[in-house]
């Protein structure tokens, strides 16, 4: 499991995320950090949209893709640091 803090900026982001998150077999989840919601399902851009802009939340990522995962959003400055968990 990747573990790793993320901020989205621009709302194009969110569809990019989704992009990447749809075309893989892990799990991709993120979750508030301010105030613990449910945790949104990375593949459903509807819930994507509940996140606000500019705050931190947590991005976890769990299955055999996972590096693959993590290394495509990095490359489209959506994550940053990895924190291996």
């Amino acid at each position: 499991m990747i573990k790793n803090n993320i901020k989205f900026t621009t709302t194009s982001q969110f569809i990019i995320f989704h992009n990447i998150c749809s075309k893989v077999s892990s799990d991709v989840q993120i979750r508030d950090i301010s105030n613990h919601n449910k945790p949104v399902d990375g593949k459903k851009l509807s819930e994507l949209a509940n996140i606000q802009l500019g705050l931190p939340a947590l991005l976890m990522i769990h299955g055999n893709d996972e590096v693959q995962v993590f290394s495509s959003l990095q490359k489209y400055g959506i994550c940053h640091k990895k924190e291996k968990k």
